[in-house]
């Protein structure tokens, strides 16, 4: 038997293995060509009209898919040629000063991608939610003057529990409680991305007790995570997607230490994760584990996740609306939307209705490495049905998990990539080295392949942060506009504007003057009111429309007949930037 090569050895890629190398990679990229030609002809040449999907289709994944694709074939003949390199192992204090380097990229990129604007409704929640647990609330009692005001005030994504008296978020408040945390560290704008680094840790870890033996696979699982737009990109943001792929990685840390100190603190962190934001999320990630335990015949362990499963479903969605009833009252206003039964339902509903598998997934490959699916999709074939069924390796409760979120490609609207899927990135990401060993049986790999796609990946997450920022910088320009209103209410009317409704919000879960409404959500006797008492200024297309904010087709209806009774009796103070700097 020929000895291994020392760590440091350097030698020539054959013929033969550069050959083989170079028709793999050519095979991949045909399929992903043929799916994003898919793409074109369903979101684009034969759509009916544009959403926010198609917009950003076109606008930020197209374009990183079709140059990265184009960069890899034709450097296909250079990248499987050339040296090897056997590296040696991830180092803690290699890997630590690169994670360091994301977490630092990623806060900075708060204030410098995004403005310190949370653009989603789901975002604004999230620090809504943290806004009151900081002051040591589970929701915000609504000032009686104000309720009869209070969903124009907080349009959607409330919670229906006491919701006549007070405002909480939809989402379950594991995820703001963290933000509510780092708050009072000093910036809640922290959470995310040591939240990041935490996971980058935990993958680090995992990878080297999966690949012990095989420093190169630590490196590619490292680097497939190191150059995910989506991981930093969702970092900059008070998303809960970027606590899913911590607490995954956290978990499964846990489940590969083993003992009942592991299975113990998998237990807890199962627990947290179901409270992030929506409680099927880890579900769906631990379910391919249960399989996998199944089958070592690990019936201990398949026992007790099982247990903490249904511990799972039982606090959050049971015992916490049971606690949200007790302390503010009875669901009203909208459904309550708790059930477990309601919540499946609506899962498949939302599958069945707005099921996006073409848009989502050429989303998914914009926003990470281009290696990342191809390695992964690799181990799976390569394990066999026999290799994945005989389970001496996790790779099948990790295909699972990808598969399931990937079953899920409904709309998601706005996310920096596809957000569904943020969870299953570490995954992924262990996949792709499992995958990067099967593409090396018959040899070492040369380096540049893996170096120009993680180039090729570092130029897109530049694009795709800069598009980002160019998408979110009106929204943040409209906001601070109404923000410097002089009057006490500001009304937002949204029309002929791309999801001009997100405006009217808190001040990050503060009720501060000005406060802002949305016309939607008023009747003519309502505005009655609010005229007669406070002074008013009026937000809609002919202020956001100048800052940038997409254009929209502008609809007869209820807005508009609100809108003439306004102009009828003489109410709201057109708010223009040239009004306020007079």
């Amino acid at each position: 038997m020929t000895p291994a090569a020392p760590p440091s050895s350097v030698t020539h890629t054959s013929a033969g293995a550069s050959a083989r190398l170079r028709e793999w990679v050519l095979d991949w990229t045909i399929p992903m060509a043929l799916l994003l030609g898919a793409a074109y002809l369903a979101h684009v040449r034969w759509a009916k009209g544009r959403g926010i999907a198609e917009i950003f289709l076109l606008d930020q994944d197209f374009p990183v898919v079709w140059g990265t694709l184009l960069a890899i074939v034709l450097l296909a003949f250079w990248t499987t040629r050339g040296s090897t390199f056997a590296p040696r192992p991830p180092s803690m204090r290699i890997a630590g000063g690169a994670m360091l380097i994301i977490l630092l990229m990623a806060w900075a990129g708060r204030t410098i991608v995004f403005q310190d604007y949370s653009l989603s409704r789901d975002e604004e929640m999230a620090e809504f939610a943290a806004a009151y647990m900081r002051a040591g609330h589970l929701a915000w009692p609504i000032p009686p003057e104000w309720v009869n005001y209070r969903r124009a005030l907080v349009p959607e994504f409330f919670s229906p529990f006491g919701a006549t008296h007070y405002w909480a978020a939809t989402y379950l408040p594991v995820n703001s409680a963290i933000r509510a945390l780092f708050d009072g560290l000093g910036d809640p704008d922290l959470a995310a991305p040591v939240l990041l680094a935490v996971g980058l840790a935990a993958l680090w870890h995992n990878a080297r007790l999966l690949f012990p033996d095989r420093p190169d696979a630590q490196w590619v699982t490292l680097l497939l995570a190191f150059t995910s737009a989506q991981l930093l990109v969702t970092a900059m943001t008070p998303y809960a997607m970027t606590g899913h792929f911590a607490f995954n990685m956290l978990w499964l840390a846990a489940i590969l230490r083993g003992g009942w100190r592991g299975h113990g603190a998998a237990a807890i962190v199962a627990v947290l994760a179901g409270g992030l934001h929506q409680w099927h999320f880890v579900l769906l990630f631990i379910v391919g584990f249960l399989f996998w335990f199944a089958l070592n015949r690990r019936w201990a362990a398949l026992a007790f996740h099982a247990l903490v499963c249904v511990v799972i479903v039982a606090l959050w969605a049971k015992l916490w609306p049971a606690l949200l009833i007790d302390l503010y009252g009875p669901a009203s206003d909208i459904r309550p939307s708790a059930g477990v039964a309601d919540k499946i339902s609506s899962l498949f509903g939302r599958v069945f209705r707005s099921w996006y598998p073409l848009a989502y997934s050429v989303r998914f490959i914009a926003w990470n490495n281009l290696l990342l699916i191809p390695l992964a999709v690799l181990a799976v074939l390569s394990a066999g049905w026999r290799g994945l069924f005989r389970g001496d390796t996790p790779v099948l409760p990790l295909a699972l998990g990808c598969a399931a979120g990937a079953a899920l490609m409904t709309a998601q609207v706005y996310g920096w990539g596809f957000r569904y899927m943020h969870g299953y990135i570490g995954s992924f990401c262990l996949l792709g080295g499992y995958g990067w060993i099967a593409l090396s049986r018959q040899g070492r790999l040369p380096l540049r392949l893996l170096a120009t796609a993680c180039v090729l990946a570092c130029c897109s997450t530049a694009f795709l942060a800069w598009r980002a920022h160019l998408w979110v910088a009106p929204y943040a320009a409209a906001d601070r506009l109404i923000r410097s209103s002089p009057t006490d209410l500001v009304i937002v009317d949204p029309r002929g504007g791309v999801y001009a409704t997100d405006l009217a919000r808190s001040q990050h879960g503060r009720f501060v003057r000005p406060l802002v409404l949305s016309l939607g959500m008023l009747d003519t006797a309502s505005i009655d009111r609010l005229c007669a008492g406070y002074s008013v200024a009026l937000f809609d297309r002919a202020a956001f429309l100048p800052l940038g904010i997409p254009p929209a087709r502008v609809q007869a209806g209820a807005l508009a007949t609100l809108r003439a009774h306004m102009d009828s009796i003489g109410c709201g103070m057109p708010l223009r930037q040239s009004v306020l700097n007079r």
